[in-house]
């Protein structure tokens, strides 16, 4: 499917990405407007010249507000689909979403977006009603209206049911002593790599954004320390908030854990990988996680010259001290070559004997 891009210049390598990991082919790149237009939210004279494009889609790095959606859709003919950040996340996250629990998260985001829309041509048919231009229109919208809250009342009602169950099974796992360990950390650094390393699975992975759309659950020993380990879905700069709240579930899972492993790509620029981590944080603080220890792997240390490794490890730990507490610690490492796995493995689990029995004793304590 053949697309045009808007996008800012410090966002459009992800943008790209996202766009092409969702299947289009973009064909033509435009900076956002500096200050989007109050009707379209793009420059009237890009409208007119998207009029006459033989494209499929157009893709919006930002949020758009509902108004935006409708006028565009009226002034292009309905020929074109219209996405915006939320909504091409969306698209990506349904290509991957292999479980229940993904399906409905995905469908409880989209009907949350599309609501507002709605409601926006309701108020515009109620004017044009007490106006007499519509007539008996507004009725249509009212029942789609209708439609849409049921939807979400029901499809939160199932989601709600999923969380206590994966409560209650957490609950279950900490009386019976085993800790849970989350792999977290910026999509595309190589998390589920990490996972399939340590538990001996073969879950999907590619250079694509986005394979785990819903936390993976696996039993392991590590160096006779048996723990439960979580893969999770990743973060990217400037996560919408509605995709927080409606990965909640999933995302939740780093909140349940005992220990948490944050992925990093230590190949990247060090502004990228500052920028990554900033988000990686803000994502955290947002689900409401501090106080919790967190390991650092610095992942994919083949693609960087081997005494470039000491300097952007330091670079990444001073970094992370700043912004959160506790870092347990950083281990360089490659999910290729498996450079450094017998030391992440110890770390791993003296990091659970050190925070989890402190933590277990607190809270013996804290029952007596």
């Amino acid at each position: 499917m053949k697309a045009i891009l808007f996008s800012s210049e410090e966002y459009l390598d992800e943008a790209k990405t996202l766009s092409e990991t969702a299947g289009y082919e973009i064909v033509s790149i435009y900076k956002l407007p500096k200050k989007p237009n109050p009707s379209y939210y793009i420059q009237e004279d890009k409208l007119n010249k998207l009029k006459n494009e033989n494209i499929d889609a157009i893709i919006v790095f930002d949020l758009l507000k509902p108004r935006h959606f409708i006028n565009l859709n009226k002034e292009l003919g309905g020929k074109m689909k219209i996405l915006d950040k939320l909504l091409l996340l969306l698209e990506i996250f349904a290509l991957h979403a292999g479980s229940k629990e993904a399906q409905l998260q995905i469908e409880l985001a989209k009907l949350k977006y599309e609501l507002p829309i709605i409601k926006d041509v309701y108020k515009k048919h109620k004017i044009s009603e007490q106006q007499g231009l519509l007539g008996a229109g507004v009725y249509g919208v009212e029942s789609i209206l209708r439609l849409y809250h049921r939807k979400i009342a029901k499809i939160s009602k199932e989601l709600m049911h999923i969380k206590e169950l994966r409560e209650s099974q957490v609950k279950q796992h900490e009386s019976n002593g085993i800790p849970t360990v989350a792999i977290t950390g910026y999509t595309n650094a190589g998390k589920t790599s990490i996972f399939n390393i340590l538990t001996g699975l073969h879950q999907k992975v590619d250079s694509s954004m986005f394979t785990t759309t819903a936390p993976k659950r696996f039993k392991i020993s590590i160096n006779g320390q048996k723990l439960m380990l979580v893969d999770t879905v990743g973060f990217i700069r400037g996560i919408p908030p509605q995709i927080i709240e409606a990965f909640f579930v999933t995302l939740s899972e780093i909140k349940y854990a005992d220990i948490i492993l944050l992925v990093v790509d230590i190949s990247l620029e060090d502004t990228l990988i500052l920028e990554m981590l900033k988000s990686s944080f803000s994502t955290l603080r947002e689900l409401g996680i501090s106080g919790k220890p967190i390991l650092i792997v610095a992942n994919k240390t083949d693609k960087i010259p081997y005494e470039e490794i000491d300097r952007r490890s330091d670079l990444i730990y001073k970094i992370s001290n700043e912004i959160y507490s506790p870092i347990i610690g950083i281990i360089p490492f490659s999910a290729k070559t498996l450079y450094n796995l017998s030391n992440l493995k110890t770390k791993i689990a003296e990091s659970l004997l050190m925070y989890y029995n402190q933590e277990k004793k607190r809270n013996y304590i804290g029952n007596l």
